[in-house]
């Protein structure tokens, strides 16, 4: 085949043709990013969908991108809460800002909270009921607000942001697959 290429290109020079040939400027498979070209195309995406849902956050970029990359790493909100130097609940609200939800944000204990808030009541009626903090049925409330928000927009944003860091979108998707066969678990018995 170089033969051949070589002999075309040779054509090619005779007839008037550029004496240079460019090659296809594509990263070859398997060719690792540098992390600053990675955080930049994270930063891209977290730009459109702040664009998009017009969120608002005390976190700087730079904070937003390691709450990306920390939760793909695994970390936990206290953990990157504590790496940034900001409380949990400003991490917990990024994340769902970001559409990145972990199976551990509604436990099952939680069920019959979360069906009382889709079926409409009102989180203080919610919490005084089930006698449980305020705090923990607006966490739950902004949870599903978020899910439905990443639903409305297919998990674009979570996808992208898997892809990006090579987490595994296979786990984004056993991820899927649990909350939702959880949810429909929930609605069964309602």
């Amino acid at each position: 085949m170089t033969d051949r290429i070589d002999h075309l290109r040779d054509i090619y020079s005779r007839l008037g043709g550029a004496p240079s040939f460019t090659e296809a400027q594509q990263t070859p498979r398997g060719t690792v990013r540098a992390d600053a070209d990675v955080d930049r195309d994270v930063l891209a995406v977290i730009d459109e969908l702040r664009e998009r849902s017009g969120f608002r956050t005390t976190l700087s970029d730079a904070d937003l991108v390691s709450v990306v990359r920390g939760f793909y790493a695994g970390r936990s909100d206290t953990a990157l809460a504590a790496a940034l130097g900001v409380s949990t609940a400003t991490v917990f609200r990024a994340r769902m800002n970001l559409h990145l939800f972990a199976p551990t944000d509604a436990p099952p204990e939680l069920d019959p909270l979360v069906r009382r808030l889709r079926g409409g009541a009102a989180v203080d009626a919610v919490a005084a009921d089930a006698d449980v903090p305020r705090a923990v049925v607006e966490r739950l409330a902004r949870l599903l607000t978020a899910r439905e928000a990443a639903r409305r927009v297919n998990y674009r944003y979570t996808t992208e942001f898997a892809d990006l860091l090579d987490a595994g979108a296979a786990d984004h998707e056993l991820d899927q697959q649990v909350w939702g066969d959880r949810r429909a678990l929930v609605d069964a018995h309602d």
